[in-house]
């Protein structure tokens, strides 16, 4: 069995037609959830890229132990698991944080990679004579990004600084590179690979080509749009704004959607579909104004909960065991964990469950059976901040008590990159920890019921005690048996 793992950075669920979005146009995604196995309770785990990144390479939750970073000397990922079970593994990415300073060793174990070079802020082109072109309000401008981003992309634009073809597009290079990939490698398809797809769009910046930016704007494009907005508070913007950011990254949406299709064009014609498990998913949401928050919000900089439009994901498993399956609709809690195990089942190579075990397990029994479940309840969170629980039904957003965020400490044997530790712990074994002082807002203990408010406009923690103690005790038993350190439950006063 060959598995293909799609990772679309930044998909929201409720922008897809097969998770009934009647606007945005996504043919290719929804013929493609016709054939597979739909989950419709898959939630993150960490929050937000790398640490999403790390618990689907290594089968383990991130955001109790540490946050941004790269994979652990101790780390038993999926490509060094599939090579010791004669499994080549191959990852085609333009998702550069894979291999930047701070987080760049993800690739190291595949047998093979291939670098679609430029996206966002990539240091590939230095020429300083290349201005950043796109107009946009001066409030809003992300100057440091901008600069670098159109330097990489100005080779591909015209004279006004619009891609000049689609082709060119980031999402275009890289699923297009995956299929030629695909159609080079013949002497693989019947040996059983693993070809890993992580496409960076629609994350931002928000710039389609043409006709994508303007398919779903209501009348004529504004002549300052901002493709690139500033996490944290929607208000910055206008309303007018918000409604042309959600245009843009719809159009994106779609474009992405588009190559995706020409992937799966070349998949069927190489008689693929027949020994190949596809899975199709995302790292994390995107907040469009919900809660008057725009972006991935951190703490500090207003309401950073991990909200549904940010935690509930698509996760799409087409597996041609289960063909009968096509289209089923599964309600069993899935989270990224789970793709390690699952990738090792279908491919029959040993799981590595020795030191450390993986916490994740296997889809393949939830492909075939409706009633099956892996957990009762699904832990996500984003490191130093809230942790939420969910149960499919109710969700749980705990925070610290109080205003202080201690006791908080990183383990992690390399220290954090983006949080100065105010104290670095000598080593115990095989770790290492470092005090970490994090800014957090006066944030509050949020309980929804989803059935009746999705959107989480209606706070019940006071109405509910009852589901509130349920889910805490959730949320300190996950901790137990993750092996999570004791200053996780003392910080949240579990």
């Amino acid at each position: 069995m060959n598995t293909i793992l799609i990772v679309i950075d930044t998909l929201r669920r409720d922008y897809l037609g097969c998770y009934g979005n009647k606007t945005v146009k996504t043919p290719c995604l929804d013929a493609f959830a016709e054939k597979s196995v739909v989950f419709d309770n898959a939630y993150l785990a960490s929050s937000p890229c790398m640490p999403a990144r790390r618990e689907i390479i290594t089968g383990r939750y991130e955001f109790p132990f540490r946050g941004w970073g790269p994979l652990e000397p101790q780390d038993h990922d999926l490509p060094a698991a599939l090579r010791a079970g004669q499994k080549p593994s191959m990852l085609v990415t333009d998702h550069y944080h894979l291999f930047e300073h701070g987080s760049g060793n993800y690739h190291f174990h595949f047998d093979g990679w291939e670098f679609i070079r430029g996206q966002e802020n990539d240091a590939w082109c230095i020429d300083p004579s290349i201005p950043p072109r796109f107009p946009a309000p001066e409030r809003t401008k992300c100057h440091f990004r901008w600069s670098q981003y159109m330097r990489n992309t100005a080779r591909w634009r015209d004279e006004n600084g619009d891609w000049k073809d689609e082709r060119h597009t980031f999402c275009a290079q890289t699923f297009a590179r995956a299929a030629d990939w695909l159609a080079e490698t013949p002497g693989l398809h019947e040996k059983g690979f693993l070809l890993s797809i992580d496409c960076f769009d629609p994350h931002e910046p928000f710039d389609p080509p043409p006709p994508y930016d303007t398919m779903y704007l209501d009348g004529k494009a504004p002549s300052e749009r901002v493709r690139w907005p500033i996490y944290g508070k929607a208000d910055r913007y206008t309303a007018d704004e918000l409604a042309d950011i959600r245009a843009l990254y719809a159009g994106k949406v779609t474009l992405t959607d588009t190559w995706f299709g020409h992937l799966l064009r070349r998949v069927k014609e190489l008689g693929l579909l027949e020994n190949t498990m596809i899975v199709v998913t995302t790292d994390h949401g995107h907040m469009f104004g919900e809660h008057g928050m725009l972006g991935k919000p951190g703490a500090g900089h207003g309401d950073s909960t991990l909200y549904q439009c940010m935690s509930h994901i698509p996760l799409l498993v087409y597996h041609p065991d289960f063909k009968s399956q096509a289209g089923a609709r599964r309600s069993a809690l899935a989270q990224p964990v789970d793709y390690y195990p699952t990738v090792c089942d279908a491919m029959g190579v040993p799981r590595r469950d020795d030191a450390p075990p993986l916490h994740g397990k296997s889809l393949l029994p939830l492909l075939g059976t409706a009633s099956a479940k892996l957990r009762d309840y699904a832990c996500f969170g984003k490191f130093g901040e809230a942790m939420h629980v969910t149960d499919g039904a109710w969700t749980l957003a705990k925070w610290p008590p109080g205003e202080s965020n201690a006791p908080l400490e990183w383990h992690s044997q390399l220290p954090p990159e983006f949080i100065r530790p105010k104290k670095v712990h000598p080593f115990d074994g095989n770790k290492r920890s470092y005090a970490i002082e994090h800014e957090r807002g006066p944030m509050h203990d949020g309980l929804w019921f989803l059935p009746e408010d999705y959107a989480q406009e209606r706070n019940l923690i006071a109405e509910r005690p009852q589901e509130r103690d349920r889910l805490c005790g959730a949320i300190g038993n996950f901790l137990k048996e993750v092996g999570a350190p004791s200053e996780q439950a003392q910080r949240l006063g579990l």
